[in-house]
């Protein structure tokens, strides 16, 4: 398990989610200009959630 710090992105083509594992690649595509600490009142991105 690799739990990092809650992220979204601040584009709203990226989905309305946030990420909490480093092994995600939906997360990790996010670039990191476009990340934004927190989970933005978004759920959680089911990619993660299955990486948990």
């Amino acid at each position: 398990m690799a739990k990092v710090s809650p992220f979204h992105s601040k584009l709203p083509s990226d989905g309305a989610v946030y990420h909490n594992n480093s092994k995600c690649t939906e997360g990790n595509n996010i670039e990191k200009k476009n990340r934004v600490s927190g989970t933005g009142g978004r759920p959680l991105c089911s990619h993660c959630a299955r990486l948990t």
